[in-house]
């Protein structure tokens, strides 16, 4: 979408749910987030990016931050007890009229709609701070590459610049060391549920679905998530049990999980999965979890229509992803005269986007 539409629809977001459209995790959708626990998300982010400058030895001095793409500050905020003042520009007015009335540190902090680049009321190397996180990786790569080269052109000799942006969509999905072949994800679950009034005791038998052993000192454990009924995940990650290994394709096996009665009142749904451990859990890998209502113990009825969340005037905004190669970041930083001082990779995107965040600085490399 071209800025005008993505501011739109930015502003949309910022008029129904601010802060989960910016920290998107399923369990905090529809005004989940208290503000005291997503602004303390972006203490801890930017303890981590002031950490990696200090490791290169920057930035020279802590005279002016930017938070790029700042949404209602929970960034800024962060950054304004690391240097003197601190600019945050994001696309959407209605983002930016949150994260005004949320700044507690005075005209320190200035926040500004920035529709479109270039970033005209900054000038050349004036900047000590830079940074930006899971912002570009939703505009279009017309612009993205353009915001790139601007955020280069502002960094200042001897400052510090890091931001993210997938490099490409994967086919097959990323997996961290130690994973199984994708094929060996695969099990058939079969529960007994039974109500044992402050909680549940789920007997599951589990069978090796895939063609591939899993072998012993394999970290596979049976564990549970609770759903609202139309899939919500309300319990992202509950209980856990050992699965019997080694385990052969067809293999039987049985494992009992102890699950506690869950607080949320909307926990309607009682999923059990198997996870390997640091790696994936299998329902992400296409095999099938078993899903029961905690009242029956059977599988639940088809599942309520989902309540459309609110809407300005009806309209529904969508967050798109897209990503820069990897080279052409890079060719980027070269034409802006910066130095690239490392590239990382970056896991917020999900495993089927390669992302990297890169740190950069005006000026030789200390």
């Amino acid at each position: 979408m071209d800025l005008t539409d993505l501011q739109r629809h930015w502003h949309a977001f910022g008029e129904q749910d601010p802060l989960w459209a910016i920290l998107t995790d399923p369990t905090r959708k529809g005004g989940r987030w208290t503000a005291d626990e997503f602004f303390a998300t972006g203490v801890a982010e930017i303890t981590a990016f002031v950490d990696d400058a200090r490791a290169f030895g920057l930035p020279a001095s802590r005279r002016r931050a930017l938070d790029f793409g700042c949404g209602v500050g929970r960034l800024t905020q962060a950054l304004a007890d690391h240097a003197d003042a601190v600019v945050g520009l994001d696309v959407a007015p209605s983002m930016v009229a949150h994260a005004r009335r949320y700044n507690r540190h005075g005209d320190r902090v200035d926040y500004r709609v920035q529709a479109a680049p270039p970033l005209d009321g900054l000038a050349d190397r004036s900047i000590d701070l830079v940074y930006t996180g899971r912002v570009l990786q939703h505009i279009d790569p017309e612009y993205s590459r353009a915001y790139i080269g601007e955020l280069a052109r502002i960094v200042a000799p001897g400052g510090f610049l890091s931001f993210d942006v997938p490099g490409r969509w994967l086919d097959t999905p990323a997996m961290p060391g130690g994973a199984l072949s994708p094929g060996a994800y695969r099990a058939a679950l079969d529960v007994v549920l039974h109500d044992s009034g402050d909680g549940f005791r789920a007997d599951v038998t589990v069978m090796n679905a895939s063609p591939v052993p899993w072998s012993a000192g394999v970290a596979i454990n049976a564990g549970n998530r609770w759903l609202t009924r139309d899939g919500t995940v309300v319990v992202a990650d509950d209980q856990r049990a050992a699965v019997g290994l080694p385990l052969g394709p067809g293999q039987l096996t049985r494992v009992t999980i102890a699950i506690p009665r869950p607080v949320a009142p909307n926990a309607e749904v009682l999923e059990i999965d198997l996870v390997h451990e640091g790696v994936t859990w299998f329902g992400w890998q296409g095999s099938t979890p078993a899903r029961l209502d905690p009242r029956t113990g059977r599988a639940p009825d088809a599942a309520e229509p989902a309540v459309a969340g609110p809407t300005a005037g009806d309209f529904e905004p969508v967050m798109e992803m897209h990503a820069v190669p990897r080279a052409d970041v890079e060719a980027i930083l070269r034409e802006a005269g910066v130095t690239l001082l490392r590239v990382r990779p970056e896991a917020h995107c999900g495993p089927n986007w390669e992302a990297w965040r890169y740190d950069v600085t005006a000026g030789p490399a200390r």
